[in-house]
């Protein structure tokens, strides 16, 4: 990661509060990972839940060996520009919770809070495989899907701090309904959860693990195959319509989604082609994230210590 004005061997405590998961680590600013721990994003309320958050970060903050510089906290959903939640149909418990003040005051350090999306896509922007893109695109497949893009060097910010509702565009008018209150959206058809209830529901069985599905479609199970193969064929269908809008020169497929197997990821390149325009195509590649499951903090600590990219 690159520096900008911070102690070289200082740390961030880097939060992921995902829809499912809530992911915590001391990152440093070359991207070292320690103390990682996670729990499940529930609690009686917002504050009763961020009074978790508090715990575990001052456990990081004491064990850590380097200078912890602040909080970096990337969050699911809308977040506004003093660190709340404005919304998220997936945590509508959490919205309008003050989470960068609460943990200021906690903690005493600076906090940074921003969307999700936009830290995954910082991640793999700044990775080696992504270098040299200007205009890069990342869908990030988890409990939700998220969409984040970096343009001539700046997360690009339309609408609510982020890209919009991106990961919400229609592949299947006539598809289930989404928790947005939409129908046939990619999240609907394409994040981890999603896929995992429906795995769940065609084999008739309880277990609803993303992980599942991939290690039946690893070992040649056919409903597995099939499911993933037709998430494959949404998901290009995706990546066109956002290509179509938004010009990038690369889209990357990152969070659960990168694990997907092959032919989810040749049914998504074959889609892409087919349903693309030629400007589109002759400018993007269509690729797997290479930063693996820690994207998000990754992502976190890299919106705290790269501030000319935010």
């Amino acid at each position: 990661m690159a520096e900008s004005g911070t102690n070289g061997e200082a740390s961030v405590i880097a939060i992921d509060i995902g829809g499912g998961t809530t992911k915590l680590a001391l990152i440093s600013r070359r991207g070292e990972v320690r103390g990682w721990q996670s729990f499940a994003t529930v609690g009686e309320s917002g504050a009763a839940f961020l009074d978790t958050v508090v715990k575990a970060s001052r456990g990081l903050q004491a064990a850590a060996v380097t200078p912890v510089a602040g909080v970096s906290v990337a969050v699911a959903g809308f977040v506004s520009g003093d660190g709340a939640l404005e919304y998220n149909p997936n945590l509508p418990w959490l919205e309008r919770v003050p989470i960068g003040k609460i943990l200021n005051v906690e903690l005493a350090l600076p906090v940074h809070v921003d969307a999700d999306s936009n830290a995954a896509c910082l991640a793999e922007y700044l990775s080696e495989g992504s270098r040299g893109s200007s205009r890069f695109l990342c869908l990030t497949g988890g409990t939700g899907l998220g969409v984040g893009m970096v343009a001539e060097g700046k997360l690009l910010r339309i609408a609510h701090g982020c890209m919009g509702d991106a990961g919400h565009v229609i592949v299947s008018p006539e598809g289930p309904p989404c928790t947005c209150g939409g129908r046939g959206c990619a999240e609907a058809l394409l994040s981890t959860a999603a896929l995992g209830v429906r795995y769940a529901d065609a084999r008739g069985a309880g277990d609803a693990e993303f992980r599942s599905l991939v290690e039946d479609a690893r070992n040649g199970i056919p409903a597995a195959c099939a499911l993933l193969e037709e998430a494959g064929y949404r998901l290009g269908i995706a990546a066109a319509s956002l290509a179509n809008i938004f010009l990038p020169d690369r889209i990357a497929i990152a969070g659960g989604l990168s694990q997907a197997g092959d032919a989810f990821f040749a049914a998504a390149q074959t889609s892409f082609r087919g349903h693309a325009g030629k400007l589109p195509l002759s400018l993007a590649s269509l690729v797997r994230a290479t930063t693996g499951e820690h994207a998000t903090l990754l992502g976190a600590a890299a919106g705290f210590f790269n501030q000319e990219l935010r």
